[in-house]
């Protein structure tokens, strides 16, 4: 008996040391992925993003150095910029800024969209000069925009605090803002922005306007778009905000088209960091969140989609009278919502045409849809008042004004048609998921044929001439 006893214990004994072996090796290895993240990671290497990052700042900084002159740090040579990705020197991880608004609702400050390392972002100031020829110094929180799927690198608020200046948020409005390493505040300024305004406008309350994601992938569907814009036109939009990393000509020429018509602000979206691999689709939320802010002053209501969904009312004709009515039923008015969010529907282009369609047109042909919408912050989208609007992400909004609300569209009242080319799981939903057939969208097909031929007409002068 004591043999096995002694036995026992000497299997306890190694299962033990066995046991604390493995805990050792998991902290060494551990190390040294740590290791190698803080000093390998970021190292440049021939053609990388870094290198080109480096490559890029040399240019900025070749411009403004020579106009140093010991003392303060003087102000770039270059004019302010709006909507241009713009590098801050001196930062360990990349960093750039894009463009820049007051801010008075939540903090006083300005507000600058950029993007940068999701954790462990290296710490900025900014630098503000005023109308009155004043320079400030002001500090500077680094907030990841939340909705950035754990990768590396995320869209990011700036957000230069006013607190103990004496300045009020209105006087940094058409002033020029820069954001400087902390590291090394005298060196001189890689990027200069100009501050827009957000105050709403007087008169925009039944205004509506239109924010999608980058084009990329140089996006080619020019018929469908033509499609797109007159429908959402119908529905009430009269202003589309769209921002260009990649177009077809045809689309590029379309988009001028349109642009001409005061319809369209197409902004430039060149974000040197890798798509999908460091940062979420072309870094779509810091263009969700540009739109917020650049829109503020005067749009009444902010409708946020992609270019392949619409949404559509069930009763009314606009999704103004829609939105207005919506309001309408809360009481006290100071009650109602600012922000509606919308079911989401696929509308598979692969499954049949509709047999009635009463126009050629995708939404007439195409009106077989998911019998079962999916639910609400799954795919799908919204409307908000941009004013009671801090933070937006693609399905639903993060961050309202305080005293503001969310709340969700009965399906009986709207629907998100999402025209979508592919079908999910390899185009096994096509052939599995219960479907039904909905022909709202023929309420306008009339209308949207004449507006569709006429563009048409229009763009064949100068599109295919």
């Amino acid at each position: 008996m004591r043999w096995r006893a002694r036995a026992v214990h000497s299997r306890a004994k190694e299962r033990a040391n066995i046991s604390f072996f493995i805990f050792i090796m998991f902290f060494a290895v551990f190390g040294v992925i740590v290791l190698t993240e803080l000093l390998l990671l970021e190292r440049p290497a021939s053609g990388s993003a870094r290198s080109r990052y480096n490559e890029e700042l040399q240019g900025w900084e070749g411009r403004t150095e020579a106009n140093g002159d010991g003392g303060e740090p003087p102000q770039p040579a270059h004019a302010p910029l709006d909507a241009v990705w713009q590098p801050v020197a001196g930062t360990r991880f990349r960093f750039y800024v894009y463009s820049a608004y007051m801010e008075r609702r939540t903090v006083a400050a300005v507000r600058v969209i950029a993007a940068t390392k999701t954790r462990g972002a290296d710490g900025v100031i900014c630098r503000l000069w005023l109308h009155d020829n004043r320079t400030l110094t002001l500090k500077a929180r680094v907030k990841p925009i939340r909705e950035n799927w754990n990768l590396k690198y995320s869209a990011t608020y700036v957000l230069c605090l006013l607190r103990d200046t004496g300045v009020k948020p209105q006087e940094t409005i058409g002033a020029s803002v820069s954001i400087v390493s902390n590291t090394s505040p005298n060196r001189p300024p890689t990027n200069l922005l100009i501050v827009r305004d957000t105050e709403p406008k007087s008169g925009i309350e039944e205004t509506l306007h239109v924010c999608v994601k980058p084009f990329h992938f140089s996006y080619s569907r020019d018929d469908w778009l033509i499609e797109w814009f007159e429908l959402n036109r119908l529905l009430g939009a009269s202003h589309f905000y769209m921002y260009n990393e990649s177009l077809s000509s045809q689309v590029t020429c379309l988009l001028e088209h349109y642009k001409k018509q005061g319809l369209v602000t197409l902004l430039p979206w060149k974000l040197p960091i890798v798509s999908k691999i460091e940062i979420r689709t072309e870094g779509q939320f810091a263009a969700f969140n540009d739109c917020l802010y650049r829109s503020m002053s005067t749009a009444g209501w902010l409708v946020v989609i992609d270019v392949d969904e619409v949404i559509l009312p069930r009763r009314e004709r606009t999704l103004t009278a829609l939105l207005t009515s919506l309001r309408a039923s809360y009481n006290p008015p100071s009650k109602a919502p600012s922000a509606f969010l919308f079911r989401n529907a696929f509308f598979y282009l692969r499954w049949e045409d509709d047999t009635e369609a009463p126009a050629p047109l995708v939404t007439s042909r195409k009106t077989r849809r998911w019998a079962a919408p999916h639910a609400l912050k799954n795919r799908s989208k919204y409307a908000i008042k941009p004013r009671d609007a801090v933070e937006l992400g693609n399905h639903f909004v993060w961050e309202l004004a305080p005293g503001a609300g969310s709340v969700g569209v009965p399906t009986e009242r709207a629907l998100l048609h999402h025209y979508r080319v592919a079908c999910e799981y390899g185009g096994v939903q096509c052939l599995t998921v219960p479907s039904t057939v909905d022909r709202t969208a023929h309420r306008w097909a009339d209308q949207l044929l004449a507006a569709v031929t006429w563009q048409r007409e229009q763009l064949a002068r100068t599109c295919l001439a």
